[in-house]
């Protein structure tokens, strides 16, 4: 009875030589079985990781897409009624930089005249 379980056993073992030094060397076994299991482990870890990232990104991209949608309609409308700048002709721009200067030079004056009045005070008193 024990051969006729065995016989295929041992015929099957004989014909995968591999798997029948690791059913000899059980510690052998147990460590590569280890090793293997780590292994599987980090390449699981490593298909999570890619795929959260994958999910993050599918989640994210319509927030992404009405932004950019929002900036290029935004743009648009403030091009669109956007205050041409006015071109000042240069013998207008001339005129009111000397009127300027004018204002800044009767200012300079003044206050000159006011720091002269403050000295001579100081001097006489």
């Amino acid at each position: 009875m024990q051969s006729v379980l065995l016989g295929p056993v041992q015929s099957w073992l004989a014909a995968h030589p591999l798997v029948g030094w690791l059913v000899a060397h059980p510690l052998w076994t147990l460590g590569l079985a280890l090793v293997a299991l780590l292994l599987f482990a980090g390449l699981w870890s490593a298909i999570a990781r890619l795929t959260e990232g994958f999910w993050l990104s599918l989640v994210k991209l319509p927030f992404q897409l009405s932004g950019w949608i929002f900036a290029a309609v935004s743009g648009l409308l403030v091009r669109r009624w956007a205050k041409p700048t006015a071109v000042v002709a240069e013998a207008d721009r001339v005129s009111e930089i000397i009127g300027r200067l004018e204002t800044l030079q009767t200012e300079q004056e003044s206050l000159l005249e006011e720091m002269r009045t403050l000295l001579e005070k100081r001097g006489k008193g």
